[in-house]
């Protein structure tokens, strides 16, 4: 791809993060500075009409503007599929993370100059109703469904995405203390595990929720599932590791996760999530798989 010239559709999401974000306005001129054509589109908009000539994608946003985006495309079964870009502007910015993109849209757009293309990976499980549903974070049950849920009665307005970070890793710490461990099946091709568990994470990328980096060297790009499992004797580990983030320590998860491309699983409890969307679940057998290279995304150098 060259430096110069391309035709960009921006999608822009207003209200994601922060009111420091820039404007769709400001955005599109720092995009034409550097030589390129811009079209601004609405999240809802996002794959609808794309122009033939279109080179990229551009997703102004957070994991939420993400995952809506790369969940059309699957649902126009990919014809409109481009490579994407995308300008970090949500609150946690687990995707970003996960792949190196620069956190500042000025530096994230000069990936662009000279970009190399990840492939990346899409979910799919089965068993929660009639049709698969799709997920490109993580699906998971036990503390964290039951935080999404807290956080949601709250309706929390924070200052910051930062001290929104924070109150979810208070709320988080309480909950890893307190939650009672419920019963999990999993069946991967390595064997088979039943334990009680107070968090089972089934990640797709690194880092999920308030910048958990759960599965440091997961690749979302590989074919294969970080499955992190804290059971109730590892309680304290995941607590510390909460305790860390909370007091800004640079601190690691020392849980190691499983790795698979196909997991059989059942939960004793009823919580749910998908990316970060509750679900009602009573006890189904779920199977997990994954969708190889569904979309390509701009990232800097890729290691060998």
């Amino acid at each position: 791809m060259k430096e110069h010239g391309k035709k960009v559709r921006l999608v822009h999401n207003p209200a994601a993060g922060d009111e420091d974000n820039g404007s769709e306005d400001e955005l599109c001129q720092l995009i034409e500075d550097l030589g390129h054509r811009c079209t601004v589109v609405t999240k809802k908009d996002a794959v609808k009409k794309i122009h033939p000539e279109t080179d990229l994608i551009v997703l102004a946003g957070g994991d939420g503007t993400i995952k809506m985006t790369i969940m059309a495309l699957l649902e126009k079964k990919l014809r409109f599929k481009r490579p994407i870009a995308i300008l970090p502007q949500g609150t946690a910015n687990n995707i970003a993370n996960s792949l190196g993109i620069p956190l500042d849209c000025k530096q994230a757009m000069h990936l662009w100059e000279n970009f190399q293309l990840k492939k990346f990976d899409v979910g799919m499980m089965t068993g929660l109703g009639r049709k698969p549903l799709h997920f490109i974070e993580s699906i998971g049950f036990g503390v964290f469904p039951i935080l999404m849920e807290k956080m949601d009665k709250k309706n929390t307005h924070a200052a910051s995405a930062e001290d929104e970070i924070k109150i979810a890793l208070q709320q988080l710490r309480k909950l890893a203390l307190t939650f009672p461990g419920k019963v999990l099946k999993l069946a991967t091709a390595a064997g088979n595990i039943k334990a009680e568990c107070i968090m089972v994470e089934v990640m797709n990328i690194a880092s999920m929720g308030p910048r958990l980096v759960l599965a440091a060297d997961a690749d979302p790009g590989d074919g294969q599932f970080d499955i992190v499992i804290v059971t109730t004797d590892q309680r304290q580990e995941l607590v510390a590791y909460i305790e860390g983030l909370l007091n800004e320590k640079n601190v690691d998860f020392n849980i190691k996760p499983i790795r698979a491309n196909r997991i059989s699983m059942e939960w004793q409890g009823t919580e749910l999530h998908i990316d970060d969307e509750c679900k009602s679940y009573s006890g189904q057998q779920l199977k997990i798989s994954l969708l190889n290279s569904l979309v390509e995304i701009v990232v800097g150098e890729i290691d060998p």
